[in-house]
């Protein structure tokens, strides 16, 4: 499924943003992303960009502050070059998953080098309803979109301003928390 176009919009009457994903062969499929799934999305999608933007030559760079600010620069040259002024084009399209966009339970983000991140989006169903999932192969402009969507969508759904850490923080979090993996307190039940 080569990905043409993103879009994100915040519903206000059933409370959730809905993702929308245009396809060069004119399909689109629908997701809807809760607040919850939002917020909790935000981290994990930051880390894919800098894992992403860190395995290129351009940012590969010994200091992690300098990897910080190189992905900082990243980001800002995406946002110069994006195409964020055409809307999302709505005509008529298959619709894989049905009119019903996706409720999105779990989303599992794989990092695969120059191939780039493979988001799978699940819903996990229900007694009446079986399981679906959807899985997008993005390259890294299309994962730097999807952030810079997500966060105006939320920004207009008034959920909370979610990034709070800049994008370049997520590299130099990533680089403490593999640091401090040995002395991490485990907890059981």
């Amino acid at each position: 499924m080569d990905i043409h176009q993103l879009g994100v919009n915040f519903d206000e009457r059933h409370d959730r943003l809905l993702l929308r994903v245009n396809t060069v062969d004119a399909q689109e499929v629908r997701l809807w992303l809760t607040r919850r799934i939002s917020l909790r999305l935000m981290g994990p999608l930051q880390t894919a960009i800098a894992r992403l933007e860190s395995g290129q030559a351009s940012v590969a760079v010994p200091d992690s502050h300098a990897k910080a600010l190189l992905l900082e620069l990243k980001h800002d040259d995406f946002l110069q070059k994006a195409d964020l002024k055409t809307p999302y084009s709505s005509a008529s399209k298959t619709l894989p998953l049905g009119a019903e966009p996706l409720v999105v339970t779990d989303i599992t983000i794989h990092i695969q080098g120059n191939q780039g991140a493979q988001m799978v989006f699940q819903d996990a169903g229900s007694p009446e309803t079986p399981a679906r999932t959807c899985t997008l192969q993005m390259q890294p402009p299309l994962v730097h979109g999807m952030l810079h969507l997500l966060v105006n969508a939320m920004v207009a759904a008034q959920w909370q301003t979610p990034v709070d850490p800049p994008l370049g923080e997520a590299l130099h979090a990533e680089d403490e928390e593999t640091a401090s993996q040995a002395t991490k307190p485990s907890y059981r039940h």
